[in-house]
């Protein structure tokens, strides 16, 4: 294996790291300036941008000529099962997270009960292609609804402006800019993973589901790690639940749509049980707990480990 694949992952996990620090510093000033929310801007805005890695990645891994539907969908369902078990258990670690966006809880449990349903409805019902074509279309409409859901749930947000020297538009500039500079570091690095995996013989599936599916989740997991060291509450968990609807409802959904039948030729049961096992543990949090406290992050990092071993 070459030094040079070795040396062009690393730069890209450096230019991640770059990007993700200035993206914090810029939610939490755009957040001030505008009287949005944190958990909203991350939710909606944020988490389109550091999703951008897996969309680029399936769109690229399904329209390519052969198409590897397998990395396509591995990617987004592990990306999910990352993004909780992985990113939200080691941001938890470094800080425990308090869930202090009560009034968006049932619209977040609703959301998260639709990411489930979607793939295990394929799979466990073994549904036609034109039923699960259609169910994806369904499922991508729904997504635009959520979106506009949190947005809408917002509009009573009565915490006043904060001073910002800076214009809004010098710090959107800066939060486009700081996008731009994670869909490049992951780029190198998801590239620089594919070809270490592929020298390793791995099969497409478990590439998606493992190195392919951290790689694309690395904006969330450098974003939530930076959130978590710099103690900001909101950015870690509205980042992950934005991630997960964006992979879920809008990206898996339009790969279904383009080639009909991906998630059931290229998902295992297995693979069903821990989206759902990670999905409802983390509502069970949100509901109950109101907290995910440095032991259920222990919880989470274990059951990924877990997750990884048996698929490998």
């Amino acid at each position: 294996m070459s030094i040079n694949i070795v040396l062009f992952t690393l730069s890209g996990l450096f230019i991640l790291l770059l990007g993700a620090n200035y993206l914090i510093e810029n939610i939490v000033l755009l957040a001030k300036k505008t009287n949005i929310s944190q958990f909203i801007i991350t939710s909606c805005t944020v988490a389109l941008g550091t999703t951008i890695p897996e969309l680029t990645t399936s769109l690229k891994s399904i329209l390519s000529t052969p198409p590897h539907p397998g990395i396509a969908v591995g990617n987004l369902i592990g990306s999910n099962i990352a993004n909780i078990l992985l990113i939200i258990g080691t941001a938890a670690i470094i800080y425990p997270i308090k869930i202090n966006f009560e009034k968006w809880v049932n619209l977040e449990i609703k959301i998260n009960f639709i990411i489930i349903l979607f793939p295990a409805s394929i799979i466990f019902l073994n549904l036609t292609q034109n039923i699960s074509f259609y169910l994806s279309i369904l499922i991508l409409i729904s997504f635009f609804y959520f979106i506009f859901e949190r947005i809408k749930s917002d509009k009573d947000n009565v915490n006043k402006k904060q001073n910002v020297d800076q214009s809004t538009f010098l710090i959107v500039s800066k939060v486009i800019i700081s996008f731009v500079a994670l869909v490049v570091g992951s780029y190198y690095l998801i590239d620089g993973s594919i070809q270490i995996a592929q020298h390793f013989k791995v099969s497409e599936r478990v590439i998606g589901l493992s190195l392919v599916a951290i790689g694309t989740s690395l904006p969330e997991l450098i974003t939530a790690i930076l959130a978590s060291i710099k103690k900001i509450h909101g950015i870690a968990l509205g980042n992950v639940l934005g991630a997960n609807a964006y992979n879920i409802l809008g990206i898996l959904s339009l790969v279904e749509i383009i080639e009909p039948s991906s998630i059931l030729e290229n998902t295992k049961k297995i693979d069903i049980y821990f989206l759902i096992i990670s999905t409802i543990l983390l509502s069970l949090f949100i509901i109950k707990a109101k907290k995910i406290s440095r032991l259920n992050a222990l919880l989470f990092l274990f059951i990924y480990i877990l997750y990884i071993y048996l698929i490998y």
